[in-house]
């Protein structure tokens, strides 16, 4: 039971039933067994607003369907921008937290369009939205993730206020670190099943959050060997795999980076670090050759110009995983299936796959732990879940580069301990690279040797700078 001024922090692995629990709350789910009050979900929806990957998911694939409209009547507008969602008031209104909205520097964003995004900028947009609703019960489903150091502290100070007598707010995190200390409850919830809630002070204790976490095997298991490395001749120099020279990207006039350069050599593996909207997925994307202005820049990847030789082949060397692949993933596909898509760079599978595919997809998945969730349909899974199957999707092939934006968004401790794990044995195994994104320090890779730091300075462009690790 929920009254208004409790503020509950909802806990447990992934795949508990956290999400599930809150969608309950918004009438998005049927209740089958039991009662929830008030009955009717309409009257659920409009007492509540908040955000999660779900919410997300459904913008991104409305916006792709406005723009699909927009392209067959030959109106072409570049999407809806973040002030078609949002007015900022010019006066204080009752309930509504205009200094919340300014407080997670929405302002700036107003004339971007949604599609321009990066997944940090888009959670800072989600959240404006549902705090502009003034509801009675905010939802925060995992909210910091995908922010950056800065903003991560400021939207906790807002959550933290924002925790008043006027209104509830429900906040997932697999963080207890997250919880602010304005939260009355805590409920604690594992394979479906409530294990523990209460007062924060009686139940909040870290032999309790030991056992609600604790999982075996907690330890990745050995990967499959895959193809032998590339041995380059003795006293040969390393392979340059990626190569960018003088690369300016600019949107709507606007630059993210002007004249970047950057070499990533074979053996070498990058961390690539700096702030919402410092432009690293814009990086990513270029190397990926999924960013149209890598076609009007001197970007080489294996050797090939963006614009010569074969995209597929460039593609079929590179294991990516994302946030916005995960959000574009939508197909109705088993788990394996989509591991098995990684063999085809495709979003869906459209191709049978040979005997031995399909043998090395179940041994990754089996690396993973994720081997139960074969069968089980992607869109069904949490999004921790959704995260592992990606990351194995990532190494079938297995890749000469593997760029991972964001992979431990949305684990538990466990999955992020094996993700680290994951990498840690794919760089050993010495025939891939690796590109790695974080806003979390302690989730950086013993691997990692070279740092690729973004630094912005007002709005100008962002500018590279290269350290060792190490």
């Amino acid at each position: 039971a929920i009254h208004t001024g409790d503020h509950w922090a909802v806990v447990g692995p992934n795949g508990a039933g956290k999400s599930t629990l809150v969608r309950a709350l918004t009438g998005e789910v049927p209740v089958v067994h039991g009662t929830i009050f008030p009955p009717e979900p309409a009257c659920l929806r409009q007492q509540a607003a908040g955000l999660s990957f779900e919410h997300q998911r459904r913008l991104i694939e409305q916006e792709e369907r406005r723009e699909e409209h927009h392209a067959f009547s030959g109106r072409l507008d570049g999407g809806s921008r973040v002030g078609d969602f949002i007015r900022l008031p010019h006066r204080r209104v009752k309930n509504r937290p205009a200094d919340a909205l300014e407080g997670i520097q929405i302002e700036p964003l107003l004339e971007r369009r949604i599609c321009e995004l990066s997944s940090g900028e888009m959670r800072r947009f989600q959240i404006a939205v549902a705090l502009s609703a003034s509801p009675r019960l905010l939802i925060l489903d995992e909210p910091f993730d995908g922010l950056d150091p800065a903003v991560r502290e400021q939207l906790a100070k807002i959550i933290n206020e924002l925790m008043g007598p006027e209104r509830s707010v429900v906040l997932v995190t697999h963080r207890p670190s997250e919880i602010p200390p304005n939260a009355t409850h805590v409920i604690g919830v594992k394979a479906g099943q409530v294990v523990f809630q209460g007062r924060r002070e009686d139940v909040l204790e870290r032999g309790r959050m030991d056992r609600l976490y604790a999982r075996e095997p907690t330890d990745m298991r050995e990967p499959p060997a895959g193809r032998p490395p590339r041995v380059p001749p003795r006293d040969a120099p390393p392979e340059v795999l990626i190569d960018l020279r003088d690369v300016t990207v600019v949107h709507h006039g606007v630059p993210v980076f002007e004249n970047l350069c950057w070499t990533v050599s074979s053996g070498q593996h990058w961390a690539v670090s700096g702030p919402n909207g410092s432009g690293k997925t814009t990086l990513l994307k270029l190397v990926a050759g999924d960013h149209p202005q890598a076609y009007a820049n001197t970007v080489r990847v294996f050797g090939k110009p963006r614009g010569g030789g074969s995209i597929g082949e460039i593609k079929a060397g590179i294991g990516l995983i994302s946030a916005e692949l995960q959000v574009r993933y939508r197909k109705a596909v088993t788990a394996e299936e989509v591991v098995l898509s990684g063999f085809f760079d495709s979003v869906g599978l459209y191709r049978r796959a040979s005997s031995a595919q399909q043998a090395a997809a179940r041994v990754w998945m089996e690396s993973f732990g994720i081997q139960p969730l074969a069968a089980k349909k992607f869109n069904h899974l949490s999004q921790g879940e959704q995260r592992m199957v990606l990351l194995a999707r990532a190494m079938v092939k297995p890749p000469r580069l593997l760029v991972l934006d964001e992979p431990c968004q949305g684990l538990d401790s466990s999955n992020r301990r094996l993700i680290l794990q994951a990498v840690d044995h794919i760089a050993a195994a010495g025939s891939t690279t690796i590109l790695y994104v974080t806003h979390h320090s302690d989730e950086t890779p013993a691997c990692i040797t070279r740092r690729l730091s973004l630094v912005r300075t007002g709005a100008g462009p962002s500018r590279a700078v290269v350290s060792s690790v190490g």
